[in-house]
């Protein structure tokens, strides 16, 4: 047995499903903003338990979908992003035009807000240094850009080792993703770590909770492509699961209907998404997120 448990903008709900994805039980608690969103899925899946007489024991695993990443960006609820780039002498005057990304437009009135500082040299001195400077700003996460970094990321991994004294969280731009183009790879980068701090408390508390309700089983999280990760993963690059819900919906259309050709419409609590299905799959494409391309594929 397996449950599936997403977290919406107006409810929260679990699903128990069996062999061949047999519907064995299902609760829907209202989203708890106030007392913390992982209090909710814990009480839903303790509910979905009962419903179905189930001993947690024999949970495999908790699959979990949600749209609170994408209702972050929506809401302009995200922290504020400290920037840390580095390129060799030839390339320093395009890299700091492409990696300089300013304040970007989020919900009306609301911005991702960023601070910037460009690294001469990558001594632990001169890193620690502008991190220090970036805290005082206001950052609460900090973005590891460098030019080149698909093709060797030592740079963006000494800025990180560099920054581990400031215990402050690192996100570099080639764990993002591995195409070309500084400034998609930095804006990507940029985006996943303004919600990572609130998508760290969600998930790793959802982990705990399901773990002192005693099922043994991972607790894995839903991507916007379809695939799953431990939420240990997911606390890294909570963006790639920013469009969960949605995949989620589009993967529950595939898997019960056997749907070849369709669109999938959600209207959810904060936000309307489509799905589209051809051939039997769903179709991928890299998402906008608001004006701005990422390197983000998802449904």
């Amino acid at each position: 047995m397996r449950i599936g448990v997403d977290i919406g903008g107006t409810f929260t709900k679990a699903v128990i499903l069996g062999e061949e994805g047999t519907l064995l039980g299902r609760a829907a608690v209202p989203t708890t903003y106030t007392e913390g969103l992982a209090v909710g899925l814990v009480r839903a899946v303790q509910a979905a338990l009962e419903s179905a007489s189930v001993p947690p024991q024999a949970v495999q695993a908790v699959v979990i979908s949600s749209t609170q990443a994408v209702n972050a960006l929506l809401e302009g609820d995200t922290a504020k992003v400290g920037i840390l780039a580095y390129a060799p002498p030839p390339f320093r005057k395009k890299t700091q035009k492409l990696t300089r990304l300013k304040n970007v437009p989020l919900a009306p009135g609301r911005q991702l807000q960023t601070s910037y500082r460009f690294l001469d040299r990558l001594s632990p001195e001169a890193v620690q240094q502008a991190g220090k400077e970036l805290l005082r700003e206001g950052a609460e996460v900090i973005v590891a850009t460098a030019a080149f970094s698909v093709e060797d990321p030592e740079p963006e991994e000494r800025i990180r080792r560099a920054l581990v004294p400031l215990h402050v969280p690192v996100v570099a731009g080639h764990e993002m993703t591995g195409l070309y183009g500084l400034e998609v790879r930095t804006y990507t980068a940029a985006i996943n770590a303004s919600i990572l701090p609130r998508m760290k408390r969600v998930l790793e508390n959802a982990a705990v909770g399901v773990r002192e309700l005693g099922i043994p089983g991972p607790v894995l999280a839903v991507q916007g492509d379809l695939t799953l990760v431990r939420v240990e993963e997911a606390v890294r690059r909570p963006l790639l699961s920013v469009l969960s819900g949605p995949a989620a919906s589009v993967a529950g259309a595939l898997y019960f209907h056997r749907i070849s050709e369709g669109l999938f419409v959600e209207v959810g609590g904060t936000s309307t998404n489509i799905g589209v299905i051809r051939d039997g799959m769903p179709v991928l494409r890299y998402v906008r997120i608001m004006d701005f391309p990422t390197a983000l594929r998802s449904v």
